[in-house]
This record gives structure tokens, C-alpha cells and sequence, in this order.
């Protein structure tokens, strides 16, 4: 991996929990100040690494409870350079117990900021009954008790640094696996608190090579525009997402990049100057080139 590059996800979710916090009853994270959703980038990170290790990588964080020993000695990690065969290590980085030795780290060349809704949400709170009584001698079940989310778009920004990548050994072939497993990980959340979680947008700028320089903070030139308020809206259909100023700042930096790849859901509308467009065709009459994520 020899050229820096940014990625910008959206995905949104439906009467889901998108990311429970365990210190607070399980609710949804929520900003309190804007009351916006926040996801954070290790709920994130365990999507990909799901999908991952759906499709047979050697992944070093597999989500078992298991202690960071045991793991190196079913991994048969032996020495430091040993734990760049795991995918998730060469991508994200990682602390690695090395027997005999200090621990040894990697710094990972992609990094992620937590995600926040494009929006204000509402939280619900709901009940139910348990499927089973509490006690074995007890007459009722008990009662379960959830948060949920009617809706929320959500907005993830990472960068990808070529000097780390030089380090871990990071491929191209290896951020083609990354981008790939947020987007099919994302659509392959099926559980009882993660279901309808939609892919929606995955942008990758990809700058020249020797290029030292990104725009930062994508997923902060985005907007949406609803005719229903902010925590009333319950679908993608009733959202338009006003992205005029993410691609002002694409054009200005136009001579420093390479290519933008794509990825986009077909019930997501774009907005430009308050009319729908094609976001590969506005970068194309741009001279940007576009490639388009299988």
C-alpha cells in the first residue's frame, strides 16, 4: 500500500441498538449535547473482523474469550514479525505477548474515528417478557427490558497511512479485503439487536503516490435534508443527503488524487445544488477517476 487514502461509510440502522454501552444499562451511545448516535470504532472494527473470519482469514482479535497468550500459542506466534500473517494486525495493529519478551505492538495503518448519526434520534425504550421464568419453583417470567433506535444514519471516517503500512506490511490486496468486509459485514449483521443495518455509501480517495496530504474529516461536509423533523424520520426514503461540500473540497484537491472508489445503495438520493445526481458521474466531469467497488 503506497498512496495514502480516506474512507467514508454510511450504513443506517432500524429499531436496532447499534452499540450498546455495557456501563450504562446497554443503551445506545447518544451525544448528549446533540443528542446524535455514536458508534464507536471497535464495534466497527468487530463487524470486519466477522466477516473476516467468515471467509477463513487468520484474524489475531477473533472475539472469544480468550486470554492474548492463548491466543498467540493457537496462532503459533513465536516472534513479532509472526503476528503480520493476521489480517486484522497488518490493517489495524495490535499488542502482541511475545514468551520470554515484553510485550511488542504495531501501530495499524488504518485508523477509524467513532461514527456519529448525521441527525438527531429518538431512543425507545421497550419491554417484554423472557421466554423463561427466573427460578424453577417461579410461576411468571421474568421480564426483559431493551433500548432501541427507530432510526439513524450513521457516518464512519478513517484514514489510511502509507508510512504505517511500510511497517506492518500492509497490501492493496489487503484494503480491497477491508473495504469488501465493511460493506458485506455491515449487510451480514443479522442478530436480534443488529438487524437492518444497510450499507448505504463507501468512498475510498485514494491520493497519488508520495502524496503527504488527505482533506480529513469527510463525513463532516455531509448533510441531510428531510421534510419530516430530524428524530421523526423512520427510512432512507425520507432523507436526501446534501453532499455539495464534500465535493467542493474533492475538486480543489483534484491534481492530488489518484482515483475515488465507489460503492453506493440504490435507495440512497444525492443531492447537489438541491438536485439529485450521480456521484460518479459529477467526479468523472470533474476528471477525477472513479472506480466502482464490486
Amino acid at each position: 500500500m503506497n498512496n495514502r487514502s480516506e474512507i467514508l461509510f454510511l450504513y443506517d440502522v432500524k429499531w436496532a441498538n447499534p452499540n450498546g454501552d455495557p456501563l450504562d444499562e446497554n443503551k445506545p451511545r447518544i451525544d448528549e449535547e446533540t443528542e446524535r448516535c455514536i458508534v464507536t470504532d471497535v464495534r466497527l472494527k468487530r463487524t470486519i473482523r466477522d466477516e473476516w473470519l467468515s471467509w477463513g482469514e487468520t484474524i489475531w482479535v477473533s472475539g472469544e474469550a480468550v486470554s492474548p497468550d492463548k491466543r498467540r500459542e493457537e496462532l503459533k506466534i513465536e516472534k513479532k514479525e509472526d503476528a503480520l500473517k493476521c489480517l486484522d494486525v497488518r490493517l489495524f495493529g495490535a499488542v502482541i505477548p511475545i514468551s520470554k519478551q515484553a510485550d511488542t505492538s504495531y501501530t495499524g495503518p488504518v485508523q477509524f474515528r467513532p461514527g456519529t448519526s448525521l441527525h438527531a434520534v429518538k431512543v425507545v425504550f421497550q419491554q417484554g417478557t423472557a421466554a423463561f421464568t427466573s427460578q424453577d419453583q417461579a410461576q411468571q417470567r421474568s421480564f426483559r427490558e431493551e433500548y432501541l433506535i427507530p432510526y439513524a444514519l450513521i457516518a464512519f471516517y478513517g484514514v489510511a497511512n502509507e508510512t504505517a503500512a511500510k511497517i506492518t506490511g500492509t497490501t492493496e490486496e489487503d484494503l480491497q479485503k477491508l473495504l469488501k468486509a465493511i460493506w458485506d459485514g455491515t449487510k451480514n449483521l443479522i442478530t436480534r439487536s443488529k438487524m437492518e443495518h444497510n450499507p448505504r455509501l463507501l468512498m475510498r480517495v485514494v491520493y497519488k503516490e508520495g502524496v503527504k496530504y488527505h482533506i480529513g474529516e469527510l463525513d463532516s461536509y455531509l448533510e441531510i435534508q428531510s421534510s419530516v423533523d430530524e428524530k421523526s424520520i423512520r427510512d432512507i426514503s425520507e432523507i436526501q443527503l446534501k453532499i455539495d461540500r464534500l465535493l467542493e473540497k474533492l475538486e480543489q484537491s483534484k491534481d492530488l488524487i489518484e482515483r475515488v472508489e465507489l460503492k453506493q445503495s440504490d435507495r440512497l438520493t444525492v443531492i447537489r445544488n438541491g438536485n439529485p445526481v450521480e456521484i460518479d458521474k459529477v467526479l468523472k466531469d470533474m476528471n477525477i477517476e472513479v472506480v466502482n467497488l464490486p
